[in-house]
């Protein structure tokens, strides 16, 4: 197949990665954005749409001329429900439906670890209702549900590196018994290339997570141990953690939600091992040499 992808959400934390790479291998990219950004230094074929998804004019520019699509958009920090499920499940459907009805080869829809039509968390369940919805407009869609993703200017290592170097404690959320399998996000987007890349995987379903399994008590204190630092590490109930958000989630700045502690309820592991990296002969790197080098910032 003669790849020309465009990649919803290629501005994000793993999009920029994947646009990166396969424009390195000379694949012609379209990276559709809601705002224009400097595209100085960037490869040519990388080609830029600006707009909303929302908006039908953006998706048939989208689509149009493409062989696959790569939808990379989601959340944890939606105000309310309507909100989760337009950006995961109505807004993904439209997007699977016209890339169908454009002739679109390949689609490959990101979603998360740890979903399901009835997980505790909203970001979960519309999540789970976002690959139901695409599969239904794009049957051979592929879905590719991500572990913890790391690397530099990651969301859980950056915040938690900040606090730890700052406060004199950090709160476990239910303990910190939560387990997470994460992955680089170099290695991520690796993996996304082969997807598209490999004919064979069309229609298959990948979880994305690292060789490793660690409890979020046990990631703290790796990180704790990596940057030299000593807080106290404060286990708090799942009930005392969401009436804590509860009273500050509607902040315009709210240090978390009563939906994102309740994400903390599930396990981010890898379900299936014929789902894993290894079936695309890719190995992930151990968490500890990311570490290292943070612990060599100052």
């Amino acid at each position: 197949m003669d790849l020309r992808v465009t990649v919803v959400g290629g501005t994000g934390f793993i999009g920029r990665r994947l646009v990166e790479r396969l424009a390195g291998r000379g694949v012609p990219v379209r990276i559709v954005s809601r705002h224009a950004e400097d595209d100085g230094g960037r490869a040519p074929q990388i080609e830029r749409v600006v707009g909303s998804i929302e908006d039908p004019s953006t998706l048939e520019r989208a689509v149009d001329g493409a062989s696959a699509v790569v939808n990379l958009v989601g959340t944890t920090a939606a105000k309310s429900e309507q909100q989760f499920y337009s950006l995961h499940r109505d807004i993904p459907g439209r997007l699977a439906e016209a890339a169908r009805l454009a002739g679109v080869e390949r689609l490959v829809h990101v979603s998360a670890m740890g979903i399901g039509l009835d997980a505790p968390s909203l970001a979960d369940r519309s999540k789970a209702a976002g690959e139901n919805a695409v599969r239904e407009a794009f049957p051979g869609a592929n879905l590719v549900r991500p572990a913890l993703v790391y690397g530099t200017g990651d969301h859980f290592f950056t915040r938690f590196t900040q606090l730890a170097r700052s406060a004199p404690a950090i709160p476990l959320i239910g303990g910190g018994r939560t387990r997470f399998q994460p992955m680089h996000v170099e290695d991520v987007a690796e993996a996304m290339a082969r997807v598209l890349e490999e004919p064979g995987t069309a229609g298959r379903a990948f979880e994305l997570g690292g060789s490793e399994i660690f409890s979020f008590r046990e990631l703290i204190e790796r990180l704790c141990r990596a940057i030299g630092r000593r807080p106290w590490l404060v286990s708090i109930p799942f009930p005392l953690a969401e009436a804590g958000a509860y009273s500050t989630q509607w902040l315009p700045h709210a240090p978390l939600t009563v939906d994102q502690v309740r994400l903390l309820k599930t396990d981010k592991v890898i379900r299936d091992p014929q789902s894993a990296p290894a079936a695309l002969g890719v190995r992930p790197r151990p968490l500890e040499s990311f570490l290292s080098e943070l612990g060599k910032e100052k």
